[in-house]
């Protein structure tokens, strides 16, 4: 006589994405009036092309861009996050860049997810010409390839975590160092 087993039911589905997020806050000391280092911000799409790894900056509307961050592999294959963004400016004060939900398509190959991203350059005059105060966040999920699909969703968000604190990192300090040689070279006529 066959027995009666109870149907075992599949385990639940692990999350398809890893979620990933980071603030990185910097202050540059121009020595130049606020209302130049205001007018080198300005230029957004400039500015936001100095990010390592920034694969394309582009206008699509008016105060509006998508900034495109990730890395080829020099055969077709793209990973890059999609951040649309509305920038919102307080002259001579502040330029917030916000997120703008109504950008279009994205139509790229690859791997290819949009962020989050929200920054703020807010200028003080200083003793020596300009502090700004430049803050990032970012927020993302990140889609899981499907060969690692087998792996403890618990393993690829730690390694996600981890991987985004060093590309945070690595992010600011290339920024930094590109923004100001740039702001020098832009100040002389470069």
């Amino acid at each position: 006589m066959a027995g009666i087993h109870p149907l075992r039911r599949a385990a639940a589905a692990e999350p398809r994405y890893v979620q990933l997020g980071g603030q990185a806050v910097h202050i540059f000391r121009f020595a130049a009036p606020p209302n130049l280092a205001y007018e080198y911000f300005c230029d957004v799409p400039a500015v936001f092309s100095l990010l390592p790894d920034a694969l394309e900056v582009y206008p699509y509307a008016t105060d509006r861009y998508r900034l495109v961050v990730g890395a080829t592999d020099g055969h077709g294959h793209t990973m890059a996050g999609v951040f649309d963004l509305i920038t919102i400016h307080e002259p001579g004060e502040a330029i917030r860049v916000v997120p703008d939900e109504h950008g279009p398509p994205i139509n790229m190959p690859g791997l290819i997810f949009s962020g989050f991203l929200a920054a703020e350059a807010v200028f003080y005059p200083d003793q020596h010409g300009t502090s700004v105060e430049y803050t990032v966040n970012i927020e993302m999920d990140i889609p899981i390839p499907s060969m690692l699909c087998m792996m403890p969703h618990q393993v690829l968000q730690g390694l996600g975590e981890k991987g985004m604190e060093l590309k945070m990192n690595h992010m600011i300090t290339g920024f930094t160092r590109s923004v100001t040689n740039d702001f020098h070279t832009w100040v002389r006529g470069g």
